[in-house]
């Protein structure tokens, strides 16, 4: 650890006022912590909930320089509320220089994993992916905001939403937008998404209830300026999409999506995704996060923001050393490098959400099981050598944690 400096872990509950009022003056003072995944109030429903929940609370000489919130899985620590937080860090002093590897290693973790790092220069952190948030500006008013897709070259797709909004009226009368906080539109979301994945072969994250359980906390707190929003867009009497948002002060994160395959002609959720913007716009609100990623469904919504870093400290060599399997097959032809290292990255997210999800070693290792089953299901030309190294691997990373 640097000169005076030392970690102290505690419950997210313990903390004092003091910390409450440092909490929010360091969020304040760093443009990137604008997420509501960096509001107080999320990280104390995060840890009512999520196993293992804690917060570092990092001080120098005695005065207080960050706070770091996290969840333990053996010797692997992960975002707080993984994997249901999107974007996650320190809550830092500006300019207090914190090295996160240190952090790391005083709070006697092995590994740390983060898919959606902000609020730390890229400098910092090393082995990292980086991908913007995307984010729509909504600061001039929702047709402020289409004026800006305009004449960011995306208003043909403006248009074809637009025509797909008048098709839909046609055939099913006038679509209605409304913000739900009926249980059972929550709960028939949640089972729509638990549905989807299942379906696309990924990890079902709300087979564990303490991630049903956040969802249902944050529908249950009554603020104007944080919670959970589930927007609704119904036609014919039909609900044809819906999907959770997360609000913080004037920011808004767009976050589980669902929507009736019977509608896709009519592009359900992009229209819900506009009439959601529209509203919030009416609202007041500032900023909708898209999420991290410039995919190009995104980019038509929204635009580059802060940079999101994807990535590992390693401690223990040993988890290092199994990392570097993939990089040592650079030697191989390139085309089989990238297959190999792209199958390694799908392994090596569906094995954080695993364990973010299930904190017993025999829940993550069942899980993993089934994982790399419909993994090799889905991408049959890894073959089966590739598939059962890559089963090994990943099993190695859960043993040593």
């Amino acid at each position: 650890m640097g000169p005076g400096l030392k970690v102290e872990t505690q419950a997210v509950a313990e903390l004092s006022e003091a910390d409450r009022v440092l909490w929010a003056e360091f969020r304040g003072a760093n443009p990137a912590l604008y997420s509501p995944y960096f509001d107080l109030r999320y990280i104390e429903a995060a840890a009512m909930w999520a196993p293992g929940a804690a917060v570092g609370v990092v001080r120098r000489n005695g005065r207080t320089e960050a706070f770091f919130p996290f969840q333990r899985r053996g010797g692997l620590l992960q975002p707080l509320g993984a994997p249901m937080t999107d974007y996650h860090g320190l809550i830092a002093r500006p300019d207090a220089g914190i090295d996160l590897r240190e952090v790391v290693g005083a709070l006697g973790a092995r590994r740390y994993r983060f898919s959606g790092l902000m609020g730390l220069p890229r400098q910092r952190v090393s082995r990292a992916a980086v991908r913007p948030a995307m984010l729509a500006d909504l600061r001039q008013g929702y047709e402020g905001y289409l004026a800006a897709r305009k004449a960011g070259g995306h208003w043909n797709y403006v248009k074809d939403k637009q025509r797909c909004m008048r098709q839909l009226t046609k055939a099913h009368g006038p679509a209605q937008f409304r913000w739900s906080k009926d249980p059972d539109d929550l709960a028939r979301l949640i089972d729509g998404k638990r549905d989807q994945m299942r379906r696309t072969g990924q990890h079902d994250v709300f087979a564990t209830p303490w991630t049903r359980a956040l969802l249902a906390s944050l529908a249950e707190m009554d603020s104007e300026d944080f919670g959970l929003r589930v927007a609704v867009l119904e036609a014919g009497g039909r609900q044809i999409a819906a999907e959770v948002g997360l609000l913080s002060g004037d920011t808004y994160h767009f976050w589980f999506p669902i929507y009736d395959r019977d509608f896709s002609r009519f592009s359900p959720g992009a229209l819900l995704s506009y009439e959601t913007l529209s509203v919030l716009a009416d609202e007041g609100v500032s900023f909708a996060d898209f999420g991290p990623g410039a995919e190009s469904y995104k980019r038509v919504f929204a635009d580059p923001g802060p940079e999101v870093l994807e990535g590992d400290i390693h401690i223990d060599p040993f988890i290092a050393g199994l990392r570097d399997m993939v990089s040592s097959t650079r030697g191989v032809h390139p085309a089989i490098h990238e297959r190999l290292t792209a199958a390694y990255l799908r392994v090596d997210r569906r094995l954080d959400r695993i364990t973010a999800c299930e904190p017993a070693l025999e829940g993550q290792l069942a899980a993993v099981g089934r994982s790399i089953g419909a993994l090799g299901r889905r991408h049959r030309r890894l073959g089966a050598g590739l598939s059962v190294g890559l089963s090994l691997a990943s099993a190695g990373l859960l043993l040593s944690e």
